[in-house]
């Protein structure tokens, strides 16, 4: 059975970012919405709930922000959804015991015993979002460097010679058998930016994948945004993962499942490298001479973006930290013994759908 790991969002310059609640309205599927703060087992839950269905397909989401944490589990063999829906990605039932419901893991929590340090954990809570107010401001402003690295891409990418070699790709990547579904376009966070900087998840060794070698982000955006077209319109589900580093939505990685083709792009940025990968070196579909005349420019740009891209791996770092002494409060605080009957109940409730 497959596992696919992904983020449930991540840092972005306008915050936080996620489009899983996409996820949460399909009809196809039930949610249950975990509820509780720091420290509750939310994610201890999930994990439970992922080895207990190991045998299943199963889709796996993690926290960018902490990268030991999952925030969300999806029983696809089940139709059935368990999220974290605590801030910074909130959610809430839309359509209550219909199609989602809401589980309080703060029912587990000794309060007097939370009280106790209810000083302490304001100073910490403050703290914490500090650093990721901090975060954010080096996110927007390498971000910017960014959209002009883009900007420059996009003045001297040769269009008419990147959608030839499109064209020539598709006829060799699509079956001469037509498939029956309705194509369909979905979003997958597979990259994030996290305390150990830009991070990306790996794909199934089953997958034939295809290394998009561009550091101008434009070419692999114009590329994956043509193939997707291209592979919804004969009928396939395209899962299509951006890059939250720019202010405009940049297309980045893309998988269609249903043929095993995986398509990861590699920049200065990511610092992505494939060796088995077959490699596609965008260097040729960008007018030579137009990037000379800006190679100062771009150089800066790089240089720049990725001495702020350390600076917020740095303050996201520490505002992990932080986290990590804020949630020891109320570890102390839980009864693990309820922790334990809610979850087994859910996983009963799981096994009847």
């Amino acid at each position: 059975m497959s596992k696919q790991r992904y983020f449930l969002g991540g840092t972005s310059p306008e915050g936080f970012k996620s489009k899983f609640i996409d996820l949460i309205k399909d009809p196809k599927y039930y949610t249950y919405v975990l509820k509780g703060g720091p420290g509750t087992g939310k994610s201890t839950l999930m994990k439970k709930i992922a080895e207990e269905f190991d045998d299943c397909n199963i889709s796996v989401f993690y926290c960018s922000s902490d990268t030991r944490s999952l925030d969300a589990v999806v029983i696809e063999d089940k139709g059935v959804i368990v999220v974290d829906g605590t801030a910074p990605h909130v959610f809430e039932t839309i359509y209550p015991a219909a199609f989602q419901d809401l589980i309080n893991l703060g029912d587990c929590w000794n309060r007097k015993e939370i009280e106790k340090h209810k000083d302490a954990l304001r100073y910490t809570f403050d703290e914490n979002q500090k650093y990721h107010a901090r975060t954010k401001c080096y996110v927007e402003a390498l971000s910017s460097l960014n959209d002009d690295i883009y900007a420059i891409g996009e003045s001297c990418l040769e269009k008419k010679k990147l959608s030839s070699y499109i064209g020539r790709l598709m006829k060799k990547l699509l079956p001469k058998s037509e498939t029956n579904g309705d194509g369909k376009l979905q979003f997958r966070q597979l990259s994030a930016f996290t305390a150990d900087g830009y991070m990306t998840m790996p794909v199934g060794d089953d997958y034939s994948v295809y290394f998009i070698k561009d550091d101008l982000f434009c070419g692999g955006d114009f590329f994956l945004r043509n193939l997707a077209d291209s592979f919804t319109r004969k009928g396939y589900t395209v899962s299509v993962s951006e890059c939250t580093m720019l202010h405009s939505f940049t297309y980045e990685h893309m998988i269609v499942e249903e043929l095993k083709l995986a398509f990861l792009t590699g920049n200065f940025f990511n610092k992505l490298y494939l060796e088995s990968a077959s490699v596609i070196n965008f260097a040729r579909f960008y007018d030579k001479s137009s990037l000379t005349d800006k190679k100062q420019r771009l150089l800066f740009d790089k240089k720049a973006s990725l001495e702020l891209a350390d600076e917020a791996a740095v303050s996201l770092s520490t505002a992990l930290d932080i986290h990590d002494e804020m949630e020891k409060f109320y570890i102390n605080a839980i009864s693990f013994d309820m922790l334990n009957e809610k979850t087994e109940k859910l996983i009963a409730e799981i096994k009847e759908k």
